[in-house]
């Protein structure tokens, strides 16, 4: 994934510059002495000057997740409230730092490194800074925001985060209840959990709201259109089945097959769906390269899956990302078993051979030669393409 040079060094120098800035600003608020400043001041600048090379490495190494790396200033906007909030927290009670709400911000607007390491020097500044610098305060918010983390690593393209959420509050307040209740007080009262449990209310209420805004400008913003696209009803798909009924229904048959395949594989399941539908429209239309891109265009296909279906349908390019290479071994099955049937509709088929002879074949090997697939996805393709075989007989 490609990043703006230019605005990846205004970005890193803003955050070293204002985390410092800020943070000298606070001792000042805070009325701490020369001998905190001294000290809080060396850990600040040792937390901004690395965060910052956190951020450049990653960013050089390009494993920021989904579009982040192309939309920096986003990032910048969620940490420099980070930072702010967490400046200001040491005015409330330490069982109110809001630190799971938005040490997860960090990590979806970047990755897990760049979080963990901001979310550690936050959580740090803010116990140094408060009236209470213990290790148990820095303990209980640094092991509850790196569960959240860690919950909220992997979020597939539905989106499931009930559970993460759930998870993540319990943790924070078995954690605050832990540390700040059961440690410090023999006597237990109601007033005791209520600042927790205000702070697990305001966590849920945040987390919902930044996952819900992150679903629908990042993580899926074109699920509605691929969900268009994809029905067969669509008008795109229904001239194709007015001009070839038997390339719509081979499309259609391809799809199924390749969306059982990708599911299987991890792969992007709209996107492998998008290209079965769509494989075979240059040759039904007799379009050329320039009239691809103008199909796609008009349709409105989201961005990866318009470039990968004009690059299938570009014979000489090669098949390189995995959705591309699972619609190509799809269509080839679908396509031999539909020629058998063309040929003698009764005839009886050996399907896992068929299989077997079609994945060992040399052109097969070479055309994968310089994809993403791996072995694994290799013997997952065989797997579910054997384990489809009473569909095949739809096909007749």
């Amino acid at each position: 994934m490609t990043y703006n040079k230019k605005q990846s060094i205004i970005v890193g120098i803003i955050i070293f510059l204002s985390t410092i800035i800020l943070t000298v600003g606070a001792m000042f608020l805070y009325k701490k002495n020369y001998g905190d400043m001294l000290c809080i001041g060396v850990l600040c600048g040792f937390f901004s000057l690395f965060l910052t090379f956190s951020f450049y490495y990653e960013l050089m190494h390009k494993v920021f997740e989904y579009d982040n790396a192309e939309h920096l200033y986003r990032f910048l906007i969620v940490y420099e409230i980070s930072l702010v909030l967490s400046l200001l927290y040491p005015f409330s009670e330490r069982s109110g730092w809001m630190f799971v709400a938005l040490c997860v911000s960090l990590s979806l607007f970047s990755n897990s490194t760049v979080s963990v390491f901001a979310s550690t020097g936050l959580i740090g500044l803010t116990t140094l800074l408060s009236g209470q610098p213990d290790v148990k305060t820095f303990i209980v918010h640094f092991l509850s925001a790196m569960i959240a983390i860690t919950l909220f690593r992997s979020i597939d393209e539905y989106f499931k985060v009930s559970f993460s959420i759930f998870m993540s509050v319990v943790a924070l307040f078995v954690l605050e209840t832990a540390g700040f209740i059961f440690l410090e007080n023999k006597e237990l009262s109601f007033e005791q959990f209520i600042m927790p449990i205000v702070n697990v209310a305001i966590n849920t209420i945040v987390l919902f709201w930044i996952l819900k805004y992150f679903n629908d400008t990042i993580a899926n913003r074109y699920r509605n259109k691929y969900l268009e696209l994809n029905d067969q009803e669509y008008h795109a798909l229904a001239k194709l089945k007015e001009v070839s009924k038997e390339e719509y229904l081979r499309s259609i048959h391809t799809a199924y097959l390749a969306e059982r395949i990708a599911l299987a594989c991890g792969c992007n399941v709209d996107m492998a769906k998008n290209l079965a539908y769509y494989h075979r429209i240059k040759k039904s239309f007799d379009f050329d390269h320039d009239a691809m891109v103008n199909f796609v265009k008009e349709n409105n296909f989201p961005p990866e899956a318009a470039e990968t279906v004009v690059e299938f349908s570009d014979k000489t390019a090669p098949l390189i990302k995995k959705e591309a290479c699972i619609v190509y071994l799809s269509d080839k099955l679908i396509s031999s078993i539909m020629q058998i049937f063309a040929a003698d509709n009764q005839k009886k088929v050996d399907y896992g051979e068929l299989i077997d002879t079609l994945l060992d074949k040399h052109y097969i090997k070479n055309a994968l030669g310089d994809s993403d697939m791996t072995q694994r996805d290799l013997r997952n393709v065989r797997e579910i393409m054997k384990r489809e075989t009473l569909y095949y007989d739809f096909l007749r």
